[in-house]
């Protein structure tokens, strides 16, 4: 049975000593984004040997490897995986959901299946049948959920005393399944903060001939059960069990753990200071990072050398910036846990910026290490890759929740505020949000208004705005932010606060990435004191920018130009236009929500005294539509 009740407990008492009405609570998903996978799967016959660490994909278990697809593969559940990805079998279903027959009893759960894969014969470098002589292994490295440390910067949730992991083998001699090693749910090794490394190293020998078949499979199986929680939204994933570094092949030895193998450990990072996105509009050479951190790992018996290097491509494939932290030694990582210290391979320096740019744009920056000059023999985990994304919102969230956020009190209302740094004056008219999927939706029956701050000395100040109309959650589907647009779009520049009055003091479940952590960045409160987060990671909710943020104006392929001036303007603004269009040109003026608030005919001077201080976009007309051109004005007053 999870420990989602201890979790909540602790979390509670944790948080009391901040406040003794407000509390944040985290806890698992009770459904999950993950893409579709077929309904049905080939077959495929494999040979040995087989490997999947599970680094170069994400989601679906890949069908060239596994048959079933209900496992999720992923980079973010149990820290320091043996190469960066593992995969993880849960509560979950394919399809991001609770099985059908979850109780807080025992249930099976996940299967990971593989292909069947060729036992009876070797095939290369010369055919002959396999015998148990061959020395045929499978071995693997897991760890429950749930890692160690401090409760509020774990990720995932630990398998209960009566849950397990099974792995299995199958045999078409008498087509049945045959347990070859089994774990007792457990959390993961409370010795964790002083020995080197809490992943388990498995191995199991092929040691029966029945098992020496064309159609051998191997599976692994989790069985769960869930916490008994008093309201349905609650209810929630658990017993989860990571898994990776699948290996099966001849001429191995029980203790066989050891791999020459060079290989990145986690993804890869952005390469801004504070943000994994930002609006193109705001960057500026000054939000790229000093340095990145890389965590490489050396997973041989010695010390072996290394290249590493970055790239940075721009959206037509041009490589915009290079570089080459050159050759280096990487220790071991057996006995002592070991990985890369060397500065210019595990902390290399941002020696780029990405150029000032107007436009949504996006960049792909690739980091590549080796072993030597040739590579090592698992070449799929020397290559992790950052998308650098440059739109209209800012973001510290990855886009994947790992968990659900929520504040509970003993108050009637709760307060959330997210803290931000608007980098140049600009019109916020939208909140992206994304809402967690539960049960019974009931999310949706949780109201709220949304809430712009200004800065107080580091917290929340004064209130801005508060949105008069109540909402409530919204899933909008796989992957994808519900757009939630202000009544009153809100001209703001430095740091700003965004985020929400609750209504009501029930669990609202917003999505949490734990991968990226912006706590300094989250606030809270229910009377008049801010609180900061000590959750690790990122709420999923983001600020976004701009008249492409909402439903107004189409911008057309400009086919002439004009000039406004002064910008920003007081009581007039100048037009300058081409002469060719002047004599039958049309000025209108829209709000950042798309609204026509001005149609004049065109004349070089324009009087803009009754529109309120803001940012607008003004379009001429010439020809009807045949000739139109759309810029942005802001009114100061």
């Amino acid at each position: 049975m999870k420990r989602v009740g201890y979790i909540l407990t602790l979390l509670a008492f944790v948080a009391a000593t901040l406040t003794a009405t407000a509390q944040e609570v985290l806890i698992p998903l009770s459904s999950q984004q993950r893409l579709p996978a077929p309904k049905h799967r080939d077959t495929v016959e494999l040979t040995l040997p087989f490997f999947d660490d599970f680094s170069n994909y994400e989601g679906v278990p890949v069908a060239s490897r596994w048959l079933t697809p209900h496992a999720l593969v992923n980079r973010d559940y149990a820290p320091q995986a043996p190469t960066v990805g593992m995969v993880t079998l849960d509560a979950l279903n394919e399809c991001g959901d609770l099985y059908s027959q979850a109780s807080t009893n025992l249930f099976g759960a996940d299967t990971l299946a593989s292909q069947p894969i060729r036992l009876d014969s070797l095939l290369s470098p010369t055919r002959r049948a396999l015998t148990i002589g061959d020395s045929i292994m499978l071995s693997f490295f897991f760890v429950p959920g749930g890692w160690y440390g401090n409760m509020w910067e774990r990720v995932g949730t630990a398998p209960g005393a009566e849950d397990s992991l099974f792995l299995e083998f199958y045999t078409p001699v008498d087509s049945s399944w045959h347990v070859v090693w089994a774990s007792a749910g457990r959390e993961a090794d409370t010795a964790g903060s002083t020995a080197c490394w809490p992943w388990r190293f498995v191995s199991v020998m092929v040691t029966d001939p029945i098992f020496l078949s064309r159609a051998f499979q191997f599976r692994f199986r989790n069985y769960a059960s869930l916490d008994a929680n008093p309201k349905m939204g609650i209810a929630a994933n658990c017993d989860q069990w990571n898994i990776d570094y699948v290996v099966l092949d001849r001429n191995r030895r029980r203790s066989d753990s050891l791999f020459r193998d060079i290989a990145f450990v986690e993804k890869a990072p952005s390469m801004l200071k504070n943000y994994q996105a930002m609006p193109a509009r705001h960057f500026q050479p000054s939000d790229m990072a000093a340095n990145v951190e890389m965590r490489i790992v050396n997973r041989y018996s010695q010390t072996l050398a290394s290249n590493y290097s970055y790239d940075v491509f721009n959206d037509n494939g041009t490589a915009i910036g290079h570089y080459d932290g050159g050759y280096e030694n990487v220790p071991a990582f057996f006995p002592s846990g070991a990985y890369q210290t060397y500065a210019g391979h595990a902390s290399p320096s941002v020696n780029f910026a990405y150029p000032v740019m107007t436009e949504p744009t996006n960049y792909r920056v690739v980091h590549v290490v080796r072993e030597g000059v040739g590579g090592d023999n698992h070449i799929c985990n020397d290559t992790v890759v950052f998308n650098q994304v440059f739109d209209n919102y800012y973001a510290y969230d990855d886009g994947f929740p790992e968990n659900g956020y929520g504040l509970t009190s003993s108050s009637s209302k709760v307060w959330l505020a997210y803290r931000y740094d608007v980098a140049v004056a600009d019109t916020l008219t939208a909140l992206d949000i994304y809402f967690n999927r539960t049960r019974g939706a009931e999310n949706e029956g949780i109201y709220f208004h949304l809430c712009v701050w200004d800065d107080n000395g580091g917290h929340p100040g004064t209130l801005l705005f508060r949105e008069s109309e109540v909402t409530n959650p919204i899933y909008d589907g796989l992957n994808t932010f519900h757009r939630y647009v202000l009544s009153q779009p809100q001209v703001l520049s430095g740091r700003i606060y965004v985020g929400f009055e609750q209504t009501s003091n029930d669990f609202i479940n917003l999505g949490f990435d734990r991968s990226n952590d912006s706590r300094e960045n989250i606030f809270y409160r229910t009377s008049n004191e801010w609180q900061n987060s000590i959750l690790s990671g990122s709420l999923m909710l983001r600020p976004v920018f701009g008249a492409a943020a909402v439903v107004g104006v189409e911008v057309p392929d400009a086919v002439a130009d004009f000039a406004l001036y002064p910008n920003p303007a007081r009581g007039v603004v100048n037009v300058r236009c081409d002469e060719s269009l002047a004599n039958d040109a049309t000025i209108e003026i829209f709000d950042m929500m798309g609204h026509l608030v001005l149609t004049v005919p065109y004349a070089p001077t324009i009087s803009v005294d009754s529109l309120p201080k803001g940012v607008y976009m003004v379009r001429l007309m010439a020809g009807g539509m045949a000739h139109a051109v759309v810029k942005k004005l802001v009114i100061s007053k």
